[in-house]
């Protein structure tokens, strides 16, 4: 039982508190996204408020501000409590993998990218001049300046890419796919709290030889962690490895479905007389890119448009790209909330079915263990 709560729930309730910080980070970010772009006129005009802004990256000054430049404009980033992001690019090509049927385009989701990786503020130093960034968050002045400064419990959201804007917004929800996500911020403690704690029950119960067997199981469960990767529960960890990673790629189909309805109602809905809404189109657009890889809707289901529609009826309905870059447009197989439903329980189903078959292998191993303790004696 102790190896159990040191090994396994406090590594399982990092899950889930690595899962809601990335949540929170995808929020904010769909929040900040869909702030005013700030520019020079707001920026002579000295208003504080909530922007958003992307350039490249130009420097940073020793008091700990970065420079973002455009070709017009170059802004201050205090840096202080800001959250820092990197957007890896894929080194998956479409169409490399042979017989896979993909489809390419600047706003189509790239399920093979690696997810976005949080870093200290301090190393972006290392980074190429030049390197793309958005930033999103506070503006007041500094100095007698207009900085993009973090404010309490709202703290600014730098992420650096090298992907175009519309794909971002893809990028920043694949934030929910892990492939380990036993791996977080707490199962180092966790770990070490564990051998300790079993160290202490072999040493407490050594000396007594009616608990030998006992001393031989706090021994053999200070491996614990190591079990799911001996034979031969190791064919289990495999299996649980790859319905881990489908499950995870479900959740990120989820709430790739349900992004496009974030920003619906937006003030970016006001750019001109259309309505963000999606909807089932009367002839499938050939030229319009998938927000997710599927060849053909879910049963029962027609390809829906997302993006900004005219509000003439008569016509053929149609989608243009909204003018804010960092909105997703595109064609969802189905309803995106009946689709988004759909992945979520096949999320749920298959994360319930991969800790059954880890769990599996686990107690197989511990089966083979206790023989061992068992004729040892």
């Amino acid at each position: 039982m102790v190896a159990v709560f040191w090994y396994a729930l406090i590594p399982l309730a990092g899950i889930f508190i690595s899962r809601n910080r990335w949540r929170v980070f995808r929020e904010r970010f769909v929040h900040l996204s869909g702030m005013p772009m700030l520019d020079y006129a707001m920026l002579r005009q000295n208003l504080d408020g909530e922007y958003c802004f992307t350039g490249s990256f130009e420097s940073i000054t020793e008091n700990n501000t970065l420079w973002i430049k455009t070709d017009n404009l170059t802004v201050p980033v205090f840096l202080k409590d800001a959250r820092t992001y990197m957007l890896p690019l894929s080194g998956h090509k479409h169409g490399s993998s042979a017989g896979e049927k993909t489809y390419f385009d600047e706003n189509d989701f790239d399920v093979n990218a690696p997810a976005p990786r949080r870093f200290t503020w301090n190393k972006i130093s290392s980074l190429t001049a030049g390197a793309k960034v958005f930033i999103g968050g506070t503006v007041k002045p500094v100095n007698g300046r207009q900085t993009f400064t973090s404010s309490k419990g709202l703290p600014l959201l730098v992420i650096f890419y090298e992907c175009s804007e519309r794909m971002l917004s893809a990028g920043v929800v694949r934030a929910g796919k892990y492939s380990v996500e036993y791996w977080n911020t707490v199962t180092p403690y966790s770990l070490i709290g564990g051998v300790f704690s079993l160290i202490s029950i072999a040493q407490i119960f050594y000396a007594r030889p009616v608990y030998r067997a006992t001393v031989l199981s706090a021994i053999v469960a200070i491996f614990g962690p190591l079990f799911p990767l001996l034979p031969p529960g190791l064919i289990f960890t495999l299996a649980y490895r790859q319905l881990w990673l489908r499950a995870c790629l479900y959740r990120v189909f989820r709430d790739v479905a349900l992004l496009p309805l974030k920003y619906s109602g937006s003030r970016n809905s006001a750019e001109n007389p259309a309505v963000y809404d999606c909807r089932a189109p009367a002839v499938l657009p050939v030229k319009i890119p998938r927000l997710l890889p599927a060849d053909k809707p879910e049963k029962n289901e027609v390809w829906h448009m997302a993006g900004f529609f005219g509000e003439d009826q008569a016509r053929e309905p149609s989608v243009d790209a909204p003018s804010n870059p960092f909105i997703p447009y595109g064609l969802l197989p189905g309803r995106p909330k009946v689709i988004s439903r759909l992945y979520n329980r096949k999320a749920v189903f298959l994360e319930i079915f991969a800790w059954i078959v880890l769990a599996a292998g686990i107690a197989l191993n511990v089966f083979f263990a206790e023989l061992l303790i068992y004729f040892t004696q």
